[in-house]
């Protein structure tokens, strides 16, 4: 080993004895973590409507549907009683099943440790998946912008699509109406321009 590679070593051992620490103290402290991060998922159980799309586009086969009772589960619509369970040791975290939910139901939370020894633990049923949003989404709904997202799209779309039909209404009625006056006012106006021309003559004079 020549001398440059000796100075470079030892330099590299002052700067990484200098600076800040590489490793994280976890699971004593937990990792920071972006608002977008995908956690595990959890569920509005109340407005599923068990439309089975979050378990047709699931790549990894993770999400299975189940019968629940309706009452119970406190469904407003669904004809078919049934809610996502979702198979954790096979999720992938892709976020496709909350995409493309009808609803928006289904929410990535920030939990990420689900580590546990009994892989019958990771099969979470839609009441379980109902707790994690109680717990972990509903508390804390301004630290995530789907929901936001939801709340703020979903009265929009009604009002735009109450309102578009009521505005372009009277507006048709309108040039409809318009139309009828000029189409009626053609013939009239032959004989209101006499009157008018003779009273500007009569004026003069």
């Amino acid at each position: 080993m020549g001398i440059k590679e000796t100075f470079s070593v030892f330099g590299y051992g002052i700067k990484e004895a200098v600076s800040k620490r590489a490793t994280y103290p976890y699971p004593d402290k937990p990792l920071p973590i972006q608002k977008r991060s995908r956690g595990i998922l959890s569920l509005d159980l109340n407005d599923c409507i068990g439309c089975e799309l979050c378990f047709k586009i699931c790549p990894s086969d993770a999400i299975r549907m189940q019968k629940v009772d309706f009452k119970e589960a406190g469904f407003h619509t669904n004809a078919r009683s049934e809610a996502p369970a979702i198979d954790f040791n096979k999720c992938i975290f892709c976020g496709l099943c909350s995409e493309i939910c009808p609803p928006k139901v289904l929410h990535h939370t920030h939990k990420y440790d689900i580590s546990t020894d009994k892989r019958k633990e990771l099969v979470y049923t839609p009441f379980q998946l109902r707790d994690v949003y109680e717990n972990l989404v509903k508390p804390y709904e301004d630290e995530y912008d789907i929901i936001k997202f939801q709340k703020a799209s979903q009265p929009q779309s009604k009002n735009e699509g109450t309102e578009v039909p009521q505005n372009k209404a009277p507006n048709d009625n309108k040039t409809s109406e318009n139309k009828t006056t000029v189409v009626s006012k053609k013939p009239v106006d032959s004989n209101v321009n006499n009157p008018v021309k003779q009273e500007t003559k009569d004026d003069k004079k």
